[in-house]
């Protein structure tokens, strides 16, 4: 259980560092699916070259793996992604991020639905100060910009994402996450490749290829290889509250990436969003 809180956090802030990735490539000029195309086809090639290494066993097809994974990545991930992309577009990364943190809240209901997973009160309870932390640390999402387009967006965003951690849950469970990471990355880039008409790699400038595989490689690869041992190690509702330390990692990216400013209610939101995944859940850590 500890190695799976270990590797839900870990996710957590390699993600934490996409929104700060998106914001700084638009100033380039770069496009969302111009972006997301290569943040994909980057992270496809540094796990292929990973794996080619380490682990040749991993890059051998498994026809039910391959199936499960461009399920996955071609209608969830893609699809995810893509609508957060778009969003912050519309308005300010804060109120995106504000809108996808309804997620855990989200995973719980749908884990307790459809996955049978047992309803825990202190699971609710720290979804609850989860939420409530979020709403500090973003506490002024909604007064910096309101477009409705980007309100939707990211509120498909939200759901997208939430499904796609109980449907992995459930259809990767026998699967090889390691694995099952490299392929739903590959699939993700061959859809987003098809959406840009190309890989969108010609003319880049020196900034923008090092940003495009910075995003594939924390964000991206990193990322969802922590997620898919999270998810198999602790299951969807557990990874979505451990992951929620995101936003306090996003917060103080922010601050020294973009420039943001910190006010005290953020801090508090910090203090609440901390408490939320701690405090309910001291009974797993105990066993450690």
């Amino acid at each position: 259980m500890f190695k799976g809180i270990i590797v839900a956090v870990l996710s957590a802030a390699c993600y934490a560092t996409l929104v700060i990735f998106g914001k700084i490539g638009m100033s380039m000029g770069m496009t969302s699916v111009r972006m997301l195309a290569l943040r994909f086809l980057f992270a496809t090639l540094i796990l292929f070259l990973y794996f080619a290494v380490t682990d040749r066993n991993v890059l051998k097809p498994n026809k039910k793996l391959v199936l499960k994974s461009a399920f996955l990545g071609l209608v969830f991930y893609l699809g995810q992604s893509l609508m957060f992309f778009r969003a912050i577009e519309y308005i300010p990364a804060s109120t995106a991020s504000l809108i996808l943190y309804f997620y855990p809240l989200a995973v719980l209901l749908l884990s307790v639905t459809f996955l049978k997973d047992k309803f825990r009160f202190s699971s609710f309870i720290s979804v609850l100060l989860i939420l409530g932390g979020c709403c500090l640390v973003f506490y002024d999402a909604f007064q910096r910009s309101f477009d409705i387009r980007g309100i939707i967006f990211a509120g498909i965003s939200m759901v997208l994402f939430s499904t796609y951690l109980v449907v992995a849950q459930r259809v990767l469970k026998n699967e090889n996450s390691t694995a099952a990471t490299f392929y739903v990355t590959l699939f993700t880039a061959m859809g987003y490749t098809a959406l840009n008409g190309g890989t969108g790699i010609e003319g880049l400038t020196a900034q923008q290829f090092a940003l495009c595989a910075a995003l594939g490689l924390i964000p991206s690869a990193m990322a969802m290889g922590f997620l898919y041992s999270a998810l198999k190690k602790i299951g969807a509702a557990y990874t979505s509250i451990f992951s929620s330390i995101e936003p306090v990692i996003t917060l103080i990216l922010a601050g020294v990436f973009l420039g943001e400013i910190i006010v005290p209610f953020q801090i508090f939101g910090v203090i609440l969003l901390i408490a939320g995944i701690v405090v309910p859940n001291l009974n797993l850590y105990r066993k450690y």
